[in-house]
């Protein structure tokens, strides 16, 4: 008998108990669903972690972070590492490369800078450097393409900041002059306050002033000399290698008696994340095993029930000729049908469920191979296992006792 054949005649008997398969599939149904939606979220926050905390930009690097000790060495413009630091590092082994942190995250500069007029705002936020145009605004007009061109002293702030400026009329710092670090620039715009996303807070949410980036250049210092991004080699233990470099900064480093030097993992960090998410979603997925687990003694009792009330059919089918194989893989399909049937109304449901979940959160959710590999390869192998013993004892029968 053809597979073909053999696989139709297995469909035609699961329709012929719609109830008792419907029933049956509801637990595998809720278990792949339930594995699936756990994995698509999951994956969905690992890819979301590593763009905002920027971990391609740290790839096999440490940050290194200055902290002084007294609010006058920001005051006298004092830099936390100097050139000389910078090649103390670069000569321990293990180091590849040690530079200022330029304040880049995926093509974009921000740099953190004080606006004088607005003292009374105590947030931590960064001028966002701009090579092109700027972000919509709600008074004035945005940062051109010509302000970079022309090298126009001009910037936008956002309505936290201009309320700083004049609470009563928030609106009216544009097209006056404002103090930055001691120099005047024209507020052209006020923009809408960042949002932050709630679970990772970047640069981007913490934008307070947009400011064409060859202006900024002009009268500040673009590079973050309070921290430096390290760079190991290949071979490098990072951990040993970071600590050898916090304790020579710490006996030899230019600033040692104004401040204390530490480090940053950024990378390990994720790594850790990344570790952490995983465990989660393992733990959930158990309860999306148990479910499996049970939906399979489903599948094996539903099986046993369709040889019992077959006797004759299987008692017919051996005296025409049919092997006990053949049996046996009649059998096998039908589980195999019933749980693949089960597994794709699993997987749909838990897609549609990861998406819902996505629309209420910064998370993108995106169908992939690994997560249809995963909903249909325990589909198949809950049809195999569970449905084993009952094809095997249909195949054993003896054709005398099953024809009589």
């Amino acid at each position: 008998m053809r597979f073909s054949e053999v696989w139709k005649t297995s469909f035609k008997a699961i329709g012929k108990n719609k109830r008792r398969s419907f029933l049956t599939m509801i637990g595998l149904v809720i278990g792949v669903s339930a594995v699936i939606t756990v994995f698509s979220i999951g994956r969905a926050f690992e890819d979301y972690a590593s763009e905002f905390i920027g971990l391609d930009q740290f790839d096999g690097s440490v940050g290194l972070t200055f902290s002084p000790s007294d609010e006058s060495f920001a005051a006298n413009h004092l830099d936390g590492f100097t050139e000389e630091d910078i090649g103390r590092i670069e000569s321990l082994p293990g180091v590849e490369s040690a530079t200022y942190y330029t304040g880049q995250r995926n093509g974009v500069k921000y740099a953190e800078q004080t606006i004088d007029d607005a003292s009374s705002d105590t947030r931590w936020g960064y001028f966002k450097l701009l090579t092109d145009e700027g972000s919509n605004v709600i008074h004035g007009r945005g940062i051109k393409l010509s302000d970079s061109v022309n090298e126009n002293p001009v910037v936008v702030i956002d309505e936290v900041v201009a309320e700083a400026i004049n609470k009563d009329e928030p609106a009216t710092p544009v097209g006056q002059s404002i103090q930055i670090g001691g120099h005047l620039f024209e507020v052209v715009g006020i923009m809408a306050e960042r949002e932050s996303n709630g679970i990772i807070s970047t640069e981007e949410d913490n934008v307070i002033a947009e400011m064409p980036e060859n202006v900024f250049q002009q009268f500040f210092e673009t590079e973050e000399r309070s921290m430096v991004q390290v760079k190991m080699t290949p071979t490098a233990n990072v951990e040993n290698v970071t600590k050898e470099t916090e304790t020579m900064l710490k006996r030899y480093g230019t600033q040692k008696d104004l401040g204390s030097y530490s480090s940053q993992d950024l990378a390990g960090q994720v790594d850790t994340l990344r570790t952490l998410l995983t465990s989660i979603t393992l733990l959930i997925s158990v309860v999306g095993g148990i479910s499996l687990f049970i939906s399979g003694i489903g599948v094996m009792n539903m099986i046993y029930i369709s040889v019992s009330e077959r006797t004759k059919e299987i008692g017919v089918r051996r005296a025409m000729g049919g092997t006990k194989g053949n049996i046996m893989m009649q059998f096998l399909l039908e589980g195999i049908s019933l749980t693949l049937i089960g597994g794709t109304i699993g997987y749909l449901l838990g897609m549609l469920f990861a998406f819902l979940i996505s629309m209420f959160t910064p998370l993108s959710v995106q169908p992939d191979m690994f997560t249809v590999l995963l909903a249909f390869g325990l589909s198949v192998v809950i049809g195999i296992i569970f449905s084993w013993l009952p094809a095997k004892s249909a195949a054993s029968k003896d054709i005398v006792s099953l024809l009589r």
